[in-house]
Parts: C-alpha cells; sequence; structure tokens
C-alpha cells in the first residue's frame, strides 16, 4: 500500500440492482438530464433512507414521474429539497413542500455548487437525526454543458471532506463514476460487464498519479497518470477476474460502464 494510504472495498452494482435493499444509502436527485429504467430508478428511490431533489432536479423527478405515467402521489416524496431555488417553480416548490414530510432548505450560497450544499445538507440531516449510511447515489447524467461536467467532479473531490466515510456515486444513464483516493482499492465488477467487454477508465484529476492495477485488459504497472500525458481511458477487463484493483498514491476518478445491466 501507498504510504499514508487507505484500503477500500467498492461493489455498488450490488447495491444499486438489488431489489431488496439494506436502506442505508441516500439518493439525491441532480438538475440533470438523466434516462434510467423505470423500474430501477424507482426502486433505488423507494429503498432509500433520505432521499434529496436538488432545485431544478426536484422538477425533473417529478416530470421523470408522468412521463413514465406513475402514481407521483403516491410515491414517496423527497426528505429533503435544497438549493438556491433559482431553477425551481413555485408551483412545483409549493406542490412538495404542502405535505408533512419534505423539508426545504435554501443554499444560496455562490462559492458552491448545488450538489456540494446538497452533500452538506445531507450530512446535516444525518447527525441530527443519528442515521448511519453507507453510500449516496447522485443522479446525475455525464452530458450536456461541459463546466457542469467538470463542477460534478469536483463536488466528488470535496465529498470526502464534507460526508467523511460516505461513499459517493455518480450514477449517470450508463455509467457509474466515483472518487479513488490514495491507498488501495478492490472494485467488484459483475460478470456480465466482465463479459460483454463494459468499459471503464481511471483519470488523474488533482496532480499526476503513479498508479498499478489488476484486472484489466491494459494494467498499468507503476504507471505516471497525467493530463498533457497519459490517462486510462476506454480500458475495459480481462475477462477473468471478478475484480479490479487499483493502487495509486493520488486521487483517481474511476468511472465504468453499466449500461448491460440496465437492458
Amino acid at each position: 500500500m501507498y504510504r499514508g494510504g487507505r484500503s477500500e472495498v467498492w461493489n455498488p452494482c450490488q447495491d444499486l440492482f438489488c431489489e431488496y435493499q439494506s436502506g442505508s444509502h441516500a439518493i439525491l436527485i441532480l438538475n440533470t438530464d438523466f434516462n434510467l429504467p423505470p423500474g430501477f430508478l424507482l426502486n433505488l428511490w423507494k429503498q432509500a433512507k433520505v432521499r434529496i431533489t436538488v432545485d431544478g432536479g426536484t422538477g425533473r423527478w417529478l416530470s421523470w414521474l408522468k412521463s413514465h405515467h406513475l402514481d407521483y402521489e403516491g410515491v414517496s416524496p423527497p426528505d429533503l429539497i435544497t438549493g438556491d431555488m433559482d431553477s425551481l417553480s413555485k408551483e412545483i416548490l409549493d406542490f412538495f413542500a404542502k405535505n408533512q414530510v419534505t423539508k426545504v432548505v435554501k443554499t444560496p450560497d455562490q462559492n458552491h455548487t448545488d450538489f456540494t450544499k446538497a452533500l452538506i445538507e445531507l450530512n446535516n440531516t444525518c447527525i441530527a437525526q443519528n442515521l448511519q449510511l453507507e453510500s449516496v447515489f447522485v443522479i446525475a447524467d455525464t452530458c450536456g454543458r461541459f463546466d457542469q461536467i467538470i463542477a460534478n467532479i469536483n463536488t466528488l473531490c470535496k465529498a470526502p471532506k464534507i460526508v467523511k466515510k460516505l461513499k459517493v456515486y455518480q450514477v449517470a444513464s450508463n455509467s457509474i463514476t466515483w472518487l479513488l483516493q490514495d491507498g488501495e482499492h478492490t472494485i467488484h465488477i459483475p460478470q456480465e460487464l466482465r463479459k460483454s467487454n463494459e468499459w471503464c477508465a481511471l483519470i488523474p484529476i488533482k496532480s499526476p498519479t503513479y498508479a498499478t492495477t489488476t484486472g484489466l485488459k491494459w494494467n498499468l504497472n507503476q504507471s505516471k497518470l497525467e493530463f498533457g500525458g497519459m490517462v486510462s481511458t476506454s480500458n475495459t477487463y480481462d475477462g477473468v477476474s471478478p475484480t479490479v484493483t487499483v493502487s495509486n498514491d493520488s486521487t483517481l476518478i474511476w468511472s465504468m460502464g453499466i449500461e448491460t445491466l440496465l437492458v
């Protein structure tokens, strides 16, 4: 293990696609497009211990429910609506605020994105209610405005200081992305992804990173990853190993395709 690093085991696909989950996760809907199967997303929402919609994500969530002809009045409302409310109509806010469940927290601070502020409010909720969570699934597609995509990655980098040991996963229409801090990591890969040669990537964010891997088609061996040099994108799995291991001396972003699991 790299000096000062940690050891982490990651298995988000098991939690994402389990029909009866442990209820140890939160779900957070950002103000971006998302196109996920109704059964999958609705189950993730229903099983969550904390449900948060962020600013315009509240309207997108309501529109998504209506577009799939779901009984939106019968679906559990958000526990928390956060954001500076600049992209959420008063009509939709009032629709949810009228119930006795949803708490509305306006976060006007423009030094942080609504995503970052939502994680802060999630942490405050966990402390106030003494909730023990293991992960948060952030529904946000990786398309559209490039500046917002990068801002979301920046929030992933900030997350360890905000929610401590809570694992934060960004779930898009065909991928899942999260932060690997310096240390040793074991990532469980479902057999379906290995057999279909789904893509995966290791991307350096903060500084040049030296990394060693196993379980990939193109493994790294004390390889230097940096922008302007080499980054490990469009990689895939060796087809045999049930896990990928990553040893890294600085922060990396891991992203992996999950489209095969969503069919």
